[in-house]
């Protein structure tokens, strides 16, 4: 017996040796917050400095959706910390009371024992997604730990008034991080009331928990709908195109079918139910982890749809739940096979769990891979978008209206007045997005495009007149056109007429470039992870323009062999 515990924790302490190291190479590898973090960042300094939470002082615009993330990198700043240090410092620190949850949920609440403790850890420091979102300056990591905070909750506050009140206050974090947090709260208010209709129980312990719940959110919603005048964040607006509900859900089970090829085992690990039996756990104790995985994934699905950001950002929170309903269903299945089958079926058994390990293992040698080359792709983004950034903030000052997609690192580093062609920001584009932003569907041949929107897209440009227009100048593979692309704008007689080309630079460079990341272990197919490799023909950059009677410099670039922006030279 001591024998054994000896062996057990010396296997714990290679996992938390083997985690630290990890962490600490992947925030090695991964030395800036992502493109969106910046958005985030300017609302942040625009607060902390007095504007209020808006992106352009004066412009009451709800452009974020992770409002106590947005305050706190605020406070951070008023503070005087580096908003992008303090990000990724807290994105750390939930990666790792996130994998604590995910040790203890299962031994408090579940009585797994033995080795089977090693399980959920294992496979949450074998899933390298966490580690490399915990490091891009976005609430992801925090979402992450406070759903799984949340699940831990309501498992210790049970129907006990106080603790279930206490655990509410987890669910309103939740739901001020993230606006899809309400959805928990509401599965389970949900679960709760059938709960108590079908056995006869009381509501009455959960009702202190229900009105604090309600009581702040709704003080949220009062301040939002007094400031935005709006009830949901513009971000909302901007991202719910006009999609046919039946074709959203499509995308979200495309988007879904493309995580589970990537991480299969999951899936051979939950299917062992059906052999498993009873799972090692009270029935009413497994119900919030299945419920939450289950809310999460109709966001996923009928919502957020079609998601290519790397390695499935919205998906991603979700997925210690399902490693814990993993280990319930592997423990179960394990403690039948010992107790009542034959050493075959155990060699069987056994031998299917290590292979799912090797698969795990496996992928996390892709995902790391692949985020050496993503590494090389953002150190390029970077310096790129910075540069240009710094040099209207020193040639351009805030006199001019920039007008750009991506309004991430380089609206924060100008400092100038932003409007944002995705709507994000902007309350006109973000309307148009959501009437007419739909694609236009062929289905024989099966395609899309989306030129009847740019039609749309390039009258309200041309009504609203900013001095500087810079234009996507890729194609994605699957249409000729798409929102912010310079394709159905620049190629049209009336913006001609008005509008002036001034020079390009990229973001993404050309494969032909000495910038193009080294293919560690990379295969050009239709990869859902890795995005841009698959999606864009050959590079992937600006096409900037001046409003011909606009009183602002003129420029053009000066770049390095290697297409980073060696000067900007005005004449």
């Amino acid at each position: 017996m001591n024998n054994n515990r000896a062996l057990l924790n010396f296997f714990a302490l290679i996992i938390i040796i083997g985690y630290v190291i990890e962490l600490y190479a992947i925030f090695k590898i991964n030395n800036y917050p992502c493109e969106d973090a910046f958005i985030t960042f300017r609302f942040s300094r625009n607060l902390a400095e007095g504007a209020g939470p808006v992106f352009n002082p004066g412009e009451h615009v709800e452009g974020y959706s992770n409002f106590i993330w947005m305050t706190a990198i605020a406070g951070a700043h008023k503070l005087g910390l580096d908003m992008a240090s303090f990000s990724r410092f807290i994105g750390g620190l939930c990666n790792i009371l996130t994998l604590l949850l995910i040790w203890y949920i299962p031994c408090r609440y579940f009585a797994i024992r033995g080795y089977g403790t090693l399980f959920a850890p294992l496979l949450y420091v074998l899933f390298l997604p966490f580690h490399y979102l915990a490091t891009n300056g976005l609430e992801t990591s925090a979402y992450t730990f406070l759903l799984l905070l949340c699940t831990h909750n309501v498992l210790w506050a049970q129907n006990r008034p106080l603790p279930f009140a206490l655990s509410s206050f987890g669910f309103l974090l939740l739901a001020l991080t993230r606006p899809e947090g309400n959805l928990f709260f509401a599965f389970y208010i949900a679960y709760i009331v059938l709960r108590c209709l079908f056995n006869r129980e009381s509501l009455k312990p959960y009702l202190p928990g229900f009105f604090i719940f309600i009581a702040g959110y709704s003080l949220f919603v009062l301040w939002r709908l007094s400031y935005y005048h709006l009830p949901l964040p513009n971000t909302y607006y901007a991202k719910t195109a006009s999609f046919p509900l039946i074709a959203r859900a499509g995308l979200g089970v495309f988007t879904l079918k493309g995580f589970l090829t990537h991480y299969p085992y999951l899936v051979i690990f939950l299917l062992m139910f059906w052999k498993a039996g009873k799972l090692a756990a009270e029935k009413h104790a497994v119900v919030p982890v299945i419920l939450f995985i289950a809310c999460g994934l109709s966001f996923n699905i009928f919502f957020v749809g079609f998601e290519w950001v790397p390695f499935f950002r919205h998906i991603t929170p979700l997925i210690p739940l399902a490693i814990i309903l993993c280990q319930l269903i592997v423990c179960s299945l394990w403690n039948s096979v010992v107790c009542s089958q034959s050493k075959r079926q155990r060699l069987i058994w056994g031998s299917i769990i290590v292979f799912c390990f090797v698969m795990a293992g496996e992928q996390f040698f892709f995902d790391l891979t692949l985020n050496l080359r993503l590494r090389d792709l953002d150190s390029f983004a970077y310096y790129n978008q910075k540069a240009f950034g710094d040099w209207v903030k020193k040639e351009l000052a805030d006199k001019y209206l920039l007008c750009l997609g991506d309004i991430g690192r380089i609206a924060y580093y100008s400092e100038t007045p932003t409007l944002d062609l995705f709507g994000l920001t902007s309350r006109e584009f973000a309307e148009l997005r959501k009437t007419y932003g739909a694609p236009d569907l062929t289905w024989l041949p099966c395609s899309f495009s989306f030129n009847s929107y740019k039609e749309k897209e390039r009258a309200l440009l041309l009504k609203l007149k900013p001095e500087y227009v810079m234009l996507y100048n890729f194609q994605l593979k699957g249409s000729d056109t798409y929102p912010g692309s310079s394709v159905g704008i620049a190629d049209h007689a009336d913006f001609k007429e008005r509008y002036a080309y001034l020079g390009t630079f990229n973001i993404i460079p050309k494969t032909t470039s000495p910038s193009w990341p080294k293919p560690y272990n990379f295969f050009d197919v239709l990869d859902l992870s890795s995005g841009i490799f698959a999606w864009i023909y050959n590079g992937w950059g600006y096409d900037i323009y001046v409003r011909k009677d606009s009183p602002g410099k003129r420029f053009r670039f000066e770049l390095y062999p290697d297409d980073r922006i060696k000067n900007i030279i005005t004449y």
